[in-house]
């Protein structure tokens, strides 16, 4: 069923009592899956950062969600699930439910950057400085063209800073992107697979009922996954998430709405001024709209800005 087959929140939140799982795609439940104070959240997030940095790893300590500010109006940004590892590596680990108007990857290098320039203190040989991670788990494929194609084509792409021939830096920033659709194809291979790869898969299927034995195969190769699997189980008997969710999912689509419908205006705009251009004050027309909806609801401008993605000037 879609979104909008349930007649409000309450009805949606009322799949609980049938046995349903909450979507782990969706920020809020991905955020409750890793970050649960519970032995098995707490072992499901340390095989999954073993499986994505491809490292062993003996402590893990999470932290503040939100990056420091190093000037005045400088942009803020909030982590999704933020950890220190024992080796005082920085890791980020980011859901993407939805494709958005901007480009993530501009957005995931920011956010490794600004991960890294938090790790050294005055005085410390540069030899310190961390190797940090920006984890993002994407239900979409990201940049559909030519190019990245051929990059995406196992799902899971390591990004890091190289010469075209192939000459690296020091490593130090690193960029995993997981793209949930690739991952089908290695529902046929889960004995072959990488760590990562299954775990891919979980989160592309574990809220799926009619997927239910392949998680069963997965649970038993990997612990950590049998782990993950219970924590999914436990916090979908909390309401709070199941609202959370359906509100999460009606915002996506209001703010997937606005977009199209800016794209629209901006295309006949376009046809005047040069397609480009309308196409592009359409797509921020629209994103303005949506915000002053959520500026309507009681939201700050501020914090309707953050939502909708734009600068907060737009809406003075």
């Amino acid at each position: 069923m879609d979104i909008f087959d349930y007649k409000d929140e309450n009805e949606y939140a009322d799949r609980m009592k049938t046995g349903a799982l909450l979507n782990p795609r969706i920020d809020s439940t991905f955020k409750a899956l890793f970050t649960q104070d519970t032995q098995d959240s707490r072992e499901a997030l340390h095989a999954f950062l073993e499986a994505a940095t491809n490292s062993k790893i003996e402590t893990v300590e999470l932290k503040p969600n939100d990056a420091p500010q190093l000037f005045d109006g400088q942009r803020r940004i909030s982590y999704d699930i933020l950890c220190t590892l024992d080796n005082g590596q920085h890791v980020n680990i980011e859901m993407q439910a939805f494709n958005q108007a901007y480009d993530y990857g501009a957005r995931a290098e920011h956010q490794v950057s600004r991960l890294e320039i938090s790790g050294l203190k005055k005085g410390d040989n540069w030899k310190k400085a961390p190797k940090v991670y920006q984890i993002s788990v994407l239900d979409f494929v990201y940049k559909n063209d030519d190019e990245q194609k051929s990059l995406a084509d196992t799902g899971i792409n390591h990004f890091y800073m190289q010469t075209k021939a192939g000459r690296r830096l020091a490593n130090l920033l690193n960029v995993i992107f997981i793209e949930l659709p690739l991952v089908i194809k290695k529902e046929m291979s889960i004995k072959e697979n990488t760590a990562l790869e299954n775990w891919a898969i979980f989160l592309k299927e574990a809220d799926n009922p009619h997927k239910q034995d392949l998680i069963k195969e997965l649970t038993k190769k990997e612990a950590g996954l049998m782990q993950a699997q219970k924590t999914l189980s436990s916090i979908s008997a909390n309401r709070d998430l199941w609202l959370e969710e359906y509100r999460y999912e009606v915002y996506e689509r209001d703010r997937q709405s606005s977009i199209e419908a800016g794209e629209e205006r901006g295309f006949k705009l376009g046809l005047q001024r040069g397609l480009e251009k309308g196409m592009q004050q359409g797509m921020q027309q629209g994103l303005i709209t949506l915000a002053r909806k959520y500026m309507a609801k009681g939201h700050t401008a501020e914090e309707a800005a953050e939502f909708a993605e734009i600068d907060v000037n737009l809406l003075k």
